[in-house]
């Protein structure tokens, strides 16, 4: 194999295994609600809400749903399911109102609605790079998401959190060794963040 071959080869295999492995550091917060009885009740899942490209937005919602599945069982209810058999708005809102919410509580007999946003804030690093490509600058792809749970039959929220996703590009004049980087792209780090942020919701959860 000649080493224009190799070299290429090294490159397709550096990539594909990028695409199956997310960096990026990831903060988590909660507002209230950080301590949830998942044990009661009828959970509805709304629509995700996202920024992303809709590969990623219908990932983001499948990874959303799975991850509150392992919490919830049986007790989760998606829109469309719910739609078979309740007459339900055609859009519910992330923030809806508590008029909304006791409407809903009332169509849908269901007694919590989780609420999920994504948002790419930036997405200008590149992905492959090497440290002698420029010099003395620093770009981020950033992403974060935000969850929101409403207990529906008194109109109120019960947990509010969010979480952050970071993977900085770094260059500089005395770092110019000309070695190998892989820069996480703000897509995979918002589908990471939701995760992780669903994951703490479980290792938080009371059991009664």
């Amino acid at each position: 194999m000649g080493t224009r071959n190799f070299k290429n080869l090294l490159y397709i295999s550096i990539v594909i295994l990028s695409f199956s492995c997310v960096g990026g550091k990831y903060t988590y917060e909660f507002d209230t609600g950080k301590n949830l009885d998942f044990g009661n009740g009828k959970w509805i899942l709304n629509d995700v809400r996202s920024n992303s490209k809709l590969r990623n937005h219908k990932r983001l919602y499948e990874e959303t749903y799975e991850e509150f599945k392992k919490i919830l069982g049986d007790s989760l209810i998606t829109l469309g399911s719910l739609r078979n058999i309740a007459l339900i708005e055609p859009e519910i809102k992330f923030e809806p109102s508590q008029s909304e919410l006791k409407k809903l509580y009332e169509n849908s007999n269901c007694d919590f609605l989780i609420n999920l946003k994504g948002q790419i804030v930036s997405n200008s690093a590149s992905n492959l790079y090497t440290n002698n490509q420029a010099s003395n600058y620093n770009t981020s792809n950033r992403s974060s998401v935000s969850i929101k749970i409403y207990d529906l039959k008194n109109g109120v929220i019960i947990s509010s959190s969010n979480a952050n996703g970071i993977d900085t590009e770094r260059h500089s004049d005395f770092k110019k060794d000309g070695a190998l980087n892989w820069t996480t792209s703000a897509e995979p780090m918002m589908i990471r963040a939701a995760e992780g942020l669903i994951i703490k919701y479980k290792k938080y959860r009371i059991d009664k």
